[in-house]
């Protein structure tokens, strides 16, 4: 028996490119705490690399919901 394929997508290049302007450093800690997200997911979204889908909706979904908390961080 095959197990089910895990649905898989790029996270979208502008909100990796919001996700980097309002980074202070790129630790694993500081991506943790900010996005919930390890480095080695940091690296794959850095290159364009297909993440699962539920992570890339709930990192898209953190961003747009950081965005209105902090306008100014986005820029």
């Amino acid at each position: 028996m095959r197990k089910p394929r895990i649905a898989m997508r790029p996270v979208p290049a502008h909100i990796v490119s919001q996700m980097l302007a309002a980074m202070r450093d790129e630790t694993g800690s500081a991506l943790m705490m900010r996005y919930g997200i390890s480095y080695n997911t940091w690296r794959k979204l850095r290159v364009g690399d297909p993440v699962r889908d539920s992570l890339a909706e709930r990192l898209e979904r953190r961003v747009v919901e950081l965005q209105a908390a902090d306008p100014r961080s986005y820029r």
